[in-house]
């Protein structure tokens, strides 16, 4: 099965999930092209490795090439759930001991959060704002807008990412869009709404993405001032 990747942002973190073979050649390309992409933006990366079916001695270099590029970049590339082969693999060479692995994508993820800046985290173990839109030009709006206040935001597009931000990044406000806040039935949801219920919660509304910039941007801030949520 040829190599399939799809990535996605928690906060600071990038997650890229692999699907198929990383062999020599066009799949290895292809997952080197997408980490330069990545790198541009930040070095913090969690690589899900348990639908990986197989991986030559090529593909296991390069995540070893970029393992220590993320680190020479004062971050950290974490492996997510190894396969069995794959973490056969890693302990009979020893480079098991090169790579930070974990069991799950939560754990991987607040890993980071758990460890000093100094030590490869990200800068800030906390953000005052955790936003939860499934529009990521939303996301980027928002970050930016409360960004320019002062204000330290993560942002996460689906409620099982922003559970594991909730958890790891205390923040002191919580905005949800509309749809998001509708969202009922599972585990992850029931959890991240008892959290969040009882934090000052922002739910935007329907038309929010539709609203002139302006408009949009002093509601925002309005519903920080209205919390006494300062910068």
């Amino acid at each position: 099965m040829p190599l399939s990747l799809d990535s996605r942002r928690i906060g600071d973190i990038a997650v890229v999930t692999c699907t198929g073979r990383l062999v020599d050649g066009a799949e290895s390309i292809a997952l080197q092209q997408l980490l330069d992409q990545i790198l541009q933006f930040g070095s913090h990366v969690v690589l899900h490795v348990g639908a990986l079916q197989y991986i030559d001695s090529a593909g296991l270099g390069l995540l070893v090439r970029y393992n220590a590029r993320t680190r020479n970049q004062r971050g950290r590339l974490h492996l997510c759930a190894p396969s069995p082969k794959l973490a056969a693999a890693l302990k009979a060479t020893r480079l098991d001991q090169a790579f930070d692995s974990y069991d799950s994508e939560a754990a991987a993820v607040g890993a980071f959060y758990e460890r000093s800046a100094s030590d490869g985290g990200p800068s800030s173990l906390s953000a005052s704002v955790l936003c939860v839109l499934e529009s990521t030009d939303l996301q980027a709006y928002v970050r930016e807008i409360l960004g320019r206040n002062g204000y330290g935001v993560r942002t996460a597009g689906n409620i099982p990412d922003a559970l594991v931000l909730l958890q790891v990044t205390r923040p002191k406000v919580v905005i949800l869009s509309a749809e998001l806040a509708q969202a009922r039935g599972t585990n992850a949801a029931e959890k991240f709404r008892r959290l969040a219920d009882a934090l000052p919660l922002v739910e935007l509304p329907f038309d929010f993405s539709r609203r002139d910039p302006e408009e949009a941007g002093r509601l925002l801030l309005n519903h920080l001032h209205e919390f006494g949520i300062t910068a």
